[in-house]
């Protein structure tokens, strides 16, 4: 099925320099280098034209780890013409022995092939990817589905139509809300994004009928993640450290990460304890967001909040997937829900942080862009009146935003320059 940056990956196939998607296990990268050469055989490229190697395939990776010499003859045998443009997928390339010198040469010295690579860890990548092949190649993070991507994998396409029109990126001071699409869907959307929160966005997952078959799916994307990047690429020996910090973080969503105190909770030493969180977060299973200042120096000498890329990953790791109304930490998750979605859907220029003052005053997430800024605070409660948070009106005295947001369970409503939504139309 589709993914939101297909057409932009698309763009880039007959541009110079090589196509390389990073993401987690199983969020989808290998489909999309399917999709890629689907929509290369409809624009009418031959079969000898497009080629997919897995590097988990230990015959083709001795191919590829021999040198470009070697490559270039395998695609030879296998039909490839040497004046004619190809196109070459390479999946897992973090497991080439030196995959930068590989792609230079490609890149600088035989322009008619196409190389579109794929890798499951940035860190394994950046350690072998001796240099930053500047000029030579365009990055694209593959994420977990973010709600409207699961509404379509769930052939939902009127829902999802719904929320492409009136999600909160779409909506204006001047949009007439009893006029957006979505509030005729509410009770379905709501009904989904529930489940969304609680077995998150993994295409497979997403895809499994059964509750059953969801928590068997995550499971074992949980255990291929410590077994393959953690154990073997990254080379952890304390396994056991490691997954307690991954549990006592899922129990810490959205909350500041007190370095300290995640030591003594986890009783290892401050070194190791950065370390891992460095392997988590460029292993795409948490994310950091740092503060947002006027003053840069300032905003780096705070703590980061801590949020899970993927809400059904963090659930399988505390083992709860409860109802939202039957969970203690429903308001929680669905601020996690709101980040992975706000975070999916950046534009270039954009920047997602939280704002927390001395005196308390605190907005959940600022995303900022220039000079230009937009709080947005998630009240995952039932509102009787457009009441405009403190922190909102705090924010607002200091920075004056055009536009603010706060997310409710399901409250749709203006009062002055701050919109009031459901949670869902993150």
């Amino acid at each position: 099925m589709p993914r939101r940056v297909l057409p932009e990956i698309e763009k880039n196939l007959d541009k110079p320099g090589a196509i390389l998607l990073v993401g987690a296990w199983q969020v989808g990268k290998t489909s999309i280098l399917y999709l890629l050469m689907d929509f290369l055989r409809k624009k009418g490229v031959a079969e000898n034209r497009i080629f997919y190697l897995d590097l988990e395939d230990i015959s083709l990776l001795d191919v590829l780890n021999r040198g470009v010499k070697e490559f270039l003859a395998y695609l030879r045998a296998h039909g490839a013409e040497a004046d004619q443009r190809v196109y070459v997928f390479v999946d897992e390339i973090q497991y080439m022995e030196n995959p930068t010198n590989f792609l230079k040469l490609i890149a600088d010295h035989y322009k008619n092939i196409k190389l579109i690579v794929s890798g499951s860890s940035t860190l394994e990548i950046r350690r072998k990817f001796k240099n930053s092949l500047a000029g030579r190649k365009a990055v694209f993070e593959i994420h977990p589905l973010d709600f409207c991507e699961y509404l379509i994998f769930k052939e939902e396409e009127k829902l999802a139509n719904g929320l492409q029109e009136g999600d909160l990126r779409h909506i204006s001071l001047e949009t007439t809300l009893d006029d957006l699409p979505a509030r005729f869907f509410a009770q379905d959307l709501e009904r989904h994004f529930y489940e969304y929160l609680c077995f998150g966005g993994y295409p497979g997952v997403v895809l499994e009928a059964e509750q059953e078959r969801k928590i068997s799916y995550l499971m074992d994307i949980y255990n291929s993640y410590v077994r393959k990047d953690i154990k073997d690429l990254m080379r952890v020996d304390n396994v056991a450290a490691f997954n307690n910090l991954i549990k006592v973080l899922a129990l810490q969503i959205g909350n500041v990460v007190n370095i300290t105190e995640l030591c003594t909770a986890v009783k290892i030493a401050r070194e190791t304890l950065e370390r891992y969180l460095f392997l988590l977060e460029n292993t795409f299973i948490i994310k950091m967001v740092s503060p947002f200042s006027s003053n840069p120096r300032k905003e780096i000498s705070k703590m980061p909040k801590v949020y899970f890329m993927d809400t059904g990953l963090r659930n399988m790791v505390i083992r709860n997937f409860a109802q939202l109304e039957d969970r203690a930490d429903s308001g929680t998750l669905a601020e996690n829900g709101v980040f992975s979605n706000l975070f999916k859907n950046l534009a270039p220029l954009e920047e997602l942080h939280f704002w927390r003052t001395l005196s308390k005053s605190e907005v959940d997430f600022v995303i900022v862009r220039g000079d230009q800024t937009t709080p947005i605070e998630v009240k995952y409660a039932a509102f009787r009146s457009a009441k405009i948070p403190k922190g909102i009106r705090h924010f607002t005295r200091e920075y004056a935003p055009h536009h603010c947001f706060v997310l409710t369970k399901g409250f749709m409503r203006r009062a002055e320059n701050t919109t009031f939504l459901p949670v869902w139309l993150c």
